[in-house]
This record gives C-alpha cells, structure tokens and sequence, in this order.
C-alpha cells in the first residue's frame, strides 16, 4: 500500500532541503546552527514538532535528522516546485511566439523546457534560423 506523502511549507521544505544535505544539532542544544542556516529559530521549533508528528524528522541525542519519508517528501516537494518553473517557462515561450510568430527562440525554450530537446539541440535550432 502506498505511503501518502505529505505536504509541505515552505519554511518545512527548508528545513528538509538542509537535513538532506546533513544533521545538525537541536537549536535547544546549539541555538546558533539555526541563524547559520538562516532559519528562524520560533518556525524551526515549530517544524520540527510538525516534523517529527508525522515521520520526517527525528532528533537522536541533541542532533536533527531527515527520515525516508521525510526525504521522499522534500523530493517530491522540489519536484512539484521544478515542474511549476517549467510550466512557467513554456507559458513564457507561448507568449514570446504570440509576440513574434516568426522566431526560433520561443519553440527551442518550449521544447528545451519540456525535455524534447537537449540544450545542444537547441542552440543547433536557433543555429540554424
């Protein structure tokens, strides 16, 4: 049966996106880690209560953890996040071929943005208009 993945803030993706990289210590043990990974020291308590509710986050003898779930949710949040930006970018290809219907360049960024094209088969394409 599949795991549902939760979802997440913004302030819970940043805090994830840090512990993926590596622990670190409970800002209860070393206040300043917070400040140095430029979170907010209030939002990250509250996270990681959040956070360890529901599987995500554990903390081991002072230090901060991701768990699987935790790392499959961040994952899946930066995915939603990539695929919003290239949506964004194909709607920006759609207006600039409204705007010039003639151009190369609005047809090479959609197909780029939507993984038809690689970035040489791109710029071969507007190498050639």
């Amino acid at each position: 049966m599949p795991v549902p993945i939760p979802a997440l803030t913004s302030s819970e993706r940043q805090l994830l996106g840090h512990l993926a990289l590596a622990d670190f210590p409970h800002p209860d043990i070393e206040p300043e880690s917070a400040a140095a990974r430029g979170l907010d020291e209030d939002r990250l308590r509250a996270d990681i209560e959040e956070l360890r509710g529901t599987g995500q986050v554990t903390v081991v003898e002072g230090r901060l953890s991701i768990t699987e779930l935790g790392m499959v949710a961040y994952l899946a949040a930066e995915r939603e996040a990539l695929e919003a930006t290239l949506a964004d970018v194909s709607a920006l290809a759609d207006e600039l071929q409204r705007r010039d219907p003639v151009s190369a360049v609005p047809h090479s960024l959609r197909q780029l943005a939507q993984g038809a094209w690689t970035l040489d088969q791109a710029l071969a394409h507007l190498g050639r208009s």
